[in-house]
């Protein structure tokens, strides 16, 4: 009977051994040791590149790495190790390979050299597909490193380059290397079709061309040439969405946070803008006159300017109240010192097309009696 209760006790706790998830086996080890074993094994290392605050990361520590296809693979395939980017080793290794985004995975050969590299949180399917990906020996990141890091320049080669870092998140590298090719190409090669992406609204535009940029410049003051050899509604699209988001920042206060207020760069947005045939230019340049007010902490000129104007900007630019409602901390106060400030939203309210707008338009306005 003793032995029966025993067993019954037992139970539960055999029962949860064999509940545990599986998991990837990740060495308790130095990096050097891990990198010399799988050089003994012919096997190469995964690197788990983390934070202790990255969301994501913890996302992928719970509910990918412990399912059973990714642990029976990697504990069979890889060498796998932990690296916190912010502590210990983490620190070198986020230098050494350009870790700029979490979580970041590597596979490194028994050198330590990148065979291959991808960035972000995913489910099971795609993180093995990125893995098999990289087993293959003309991974993309193989291929086109090998080919850049034995001097290889050549146009295709270059954007291709640029991409691929920018998609790996190594925005430090993406950028340097696309300033020396924005350097090296001449100003009809600049306008191709095949450079656009380093200056239009894109999945690179973050990195490459933001409102801050050299590149941005440069499209604003060429758009003329940029339209004649790219679609002219195209270019025009990526100066109107630059010029609101430049407003925009200024508004929120973000703008002045990477540079300082200084009246030649507003003076030049405006003479840009002025040399444009966009359809809202009139609507853009009041919003430049708005940056401007903000940059010189005149409040009060950048709200008469929105109450005076709004009524006439097309339905996208009102899209600005959402910009223009961050500056707001305590509505009945600022009304109070900018009564004109109301007349903004009831506009907007009743003008724009925009649901959001209006959404927000009447949350700001006195209920009606």
């Amino acid at each position: 009977m003793k032995k029966i209760w025993l067993l019954v006790l037992a139970l539960p706790l055999l029962m949860g051994v064999k509940a545990q998830k599986n998991n990837i086996n990740f060495e308790h080890t130095q990096l050097a040791a891990a990198l010399q074993k799988a050089k003994q094994l012919h096997k190469l290392v995964f690197v788990d590149c983390y934070t202790e605050w990255c969301g994501p990361c913890k996302g992928m520590a719970a509910n990918v790495f412990t399912q059973d296809t990714v642990a029976n693979f990697f504990n069979k395939e890889f060498v796998n190790v932990k690296l916190d980017m912010e502590k210990g080793e983490g620190i070198k290794a986020r230098e050494t390979y350009k870790v700029e985004a979490y979580p970041s995975f590597l596979l490194l050969d028994g050198d330590g050299k990148v065979v291959y590299k991808f960035v972000g949180g995913m489910d099971a399917n795609k993180f093995l597909a990125n893995i098999h990906e990289g087993t293959s020996p003309k991974n993309q990141v193989a291929v086109l490193s090998k080919r850049y890091e034995s001097g290889d320049r050549s146009a295709d080669l270059v954007r291709a380059y640029i991409k691929l870092k920018i998609e790996m998140l190594e925005k430090t590298s993406a950028k340097a290397i696309a300033d020396t090719f924005f350097t090296c190409l001449k100003p009809s090669e600049r306008v191709l079709p095949e450079n656009w992406f380093l200056f239009g609204e894109n999945r690179y535009s973050l990195y490459l061309s933001n409102i801050y940029s050299v590149n941005f410049n440069y499209l604003a003051d060429n758009w003329q040439a940029f339209a004649a050899k790219n679609n002219k509604d195209t270019v025009e699209a990526k100066l109107r969405s630059s010029y609101l988001k430049i407003a925009g920042y200024c508004l929120r206060g973000w703008y002045f946070k990477e540079h300082p207020y200084d009246k030649t760069i507003f003076d030049r947005y405006k003479k840009q803008l002025a040399s444009t045939e966009l359809s809202d230019k009139k609507d853009l340049l009041v919003l430049m006159d708005v940056a401007d007010a903000i940059g010189r902490k005149d409040t009060s000129q950048a709200v008469n300017l929105l109450a005076t104007n709004i009524s006439s900007f097309t339905s996208t630019n009102t899209r600005i109240l959402f910009d223009f409602a961050a500056l707001i901390r305590d509505k009945k106060k600022f009304f109070e010192m900018h009564p004109s400030a109301e007349n903004i939203f009831e506009i907007a309210a009743n003008k724009s097309s925009d649901v959001g707008v209006v959404s927000v338009a009447k949350t700001y306005l006195k209920p009606k009696s």
